[in-house]
């Protein structure tokens, strides 16, 4: 109740035209909040899903969150990745972005990964709009590029993809 009541006030003082960087900033904490919130949401829902051993948005999600990156929907991503052929889960993760693509199955995600230059995750001659430092996994159905943030950042993500999911019984 008490958060709801904060949101309604820095809303009410936002719209009002207040110019106080203070109230600013704390609206952007609380719009940050609920996108983490909403990505712990999503994750708790991978748990319900059967044990099919391939990957999906909430089990992404799970990961993210269990590696400690604070996930949370990039809705201002421009990413524009055409040659992987699926939908864009556009994220922001452990100071960085996330880029992630969810196939049917390994043999489509192969199909398009195993034609991407394994350092940049481009086709070859095509120039990347990754942000540097920038690293390329894949695992089972998933391909994921982490773009921006610390190393650091980028070894955990790496590490809570490359573990994989339970296969199938």
């Amino acid at each position: 109740m008490h958060r709801h009541l904060l949101k309604l006030t820095l809303l009410a003082a936002l719209l009002t035209g207040c110019g106080d960087p203070a109230v600013k900033a704390a609206a952007e904490q609380v719009a940050v909040r609920e996108s983490m919130d909403a990505a712990v949401t999503t994750a708790r829902g991978a748990a319900a899903l059967p044990n099919t051993g391939l990957w999906t948005d909430a089990h992404l999600m799970d990961r993210l969150v269990r590696a400690g990156v604070a996930p949370r929907m990039n809705e201002g991503a421009r990413m524009a990745a055409p040659w992987m052929n699926a939908k864009t889960i556009a994220l922001l993760a452990g100071g960085g972005e996330v880029y992630a693509w969810v196939y049917p199955d390994s043999s489509a995600r192969r199909a398009v990964t195993d034609l991407l230059d394994p350092v940049s995750a481009v086709p070859a001659g095509t120039v990347s709009p990754y942000a540097p430092p920038m690293t390329f996994v894949t695992n089972n159905n998933l391909a994921v590029v982490i773009a921006g943030g610390r190393v650091t950042n980028h070894d955990r993500i790496v590490l809570a993809i490359e573990a994989g999911l339970p296969a199938a019984p």
